[in-house]
């Protein structure tokens, strides 16, 4: 029978108060999870969130939007942006961030890490990802920018990856070159468009790995966004096995037909 499941985030989410300038309610009602935060004006992750945290900076995926104030972000590499009321964002691990608003900024995530934010963790517990799900998180940052020397650092001579389908770009790809090819068929398609941004990574700390992803494009000025994930099979540091699949494969064949 199916359900309708509810979960009333002021009356039944979790509260986890920051060191000071604010609070997170996090409530999930089946496979939703919603974290909403009120960052107060002088809020700023490396005084108020780190103390819990335990990192230099924070290690959380966001996945968000912002209902009210605005508030600056600064990534590990130095290089900053602002996100404010209205903004949609996907924020990667590894970043600073504090209030620029003279009104609390709210934001509501949606990421499947909202659940460890503003969470203490014991030091004998080992961190979440391990060392291939660290380099599938880098590989998905690479093929986004077209990084190719970091996308074939990635895989082994005789990687494989299997793209089902009965669509023009179905079959396998065997090696670093036809994989690579296959990549830049993708793009050719949509004019540069396409992007599959990560929502989730797991991993079983052998080699295996799944990331479930997002997939953007344009193509003849159509807009699709669709939901896949990869199945990665590792040989010490570097992938030797793709296997894709898809949420809607009959429309992403249609898409590209």
């Amino acid at each position: 029978m199916a359900e309708l499941l509810v979960s009333n985030l002021d009356q039944e989410g979790e509260g986890r108060p920051f060191a000071a300038h604010g609070h997170a309610l996090l409530a999930n009602a089946g496979a939703v999870s919603v974290l909403r935060g009120t960052f107060e004006p002088g809020w700023r992750w490396s005084n108020d969130v780190a103390p819990l945290a335990g990192t230099t900076s924070c290690q959380i995926h966001h996945l968000g939007y912002v209902l009210s104030g605005s508030m600056r972000i600064r990534m590990e590499d130095g290089t900053e942006s602002e996100v404010k009321a209205g903004d949609v964002f996907d924020l990667a691990p590894g970043h600073d961030a504090w209030v620029t608003s003279d009104v609390a900024c709210e934001m509501v995530d949606m990421s499947p890490d909202a659940t460890k934010y503003a969470v203490g963790r014991p030091t004998e517990i080992a961190a979440p990802e391990d060392a291939a799900m660290k380099r599938v998180w880098q590989g998905f940052a690479a093929f986004n920018t077209a990084d190719i020397d970091t996308l074939r650092d990635l895989f082994t001579q005789d990687v494989v990856q299997h793209v089902p389908g009965a669509g023009p770009l179905a079959g396998t790809y065997k090696g670093p070159d036809a994989v690579l090819g296959y990549y830049g068929k993708l793009a050719e398609l949509t004019d540069g468009t396409f992007r599959a941004d990560p929502i989730d990574v797991h991993g079983d700390g052998h080699g295996h790995v799944i990331a479930v992803f997002q997939n953007s494009m344009t193509r003849n000025g159509m807009k699709r966004v669709s939901r896949g994930s990869l199945l990665f099979t590792f040989v010490g540091d570097r992938v030797t096995d793709l296997l894709e699949l898809h949420a809607d494969l009959p429309g992403d064949d249609a898409f590209f037909a």
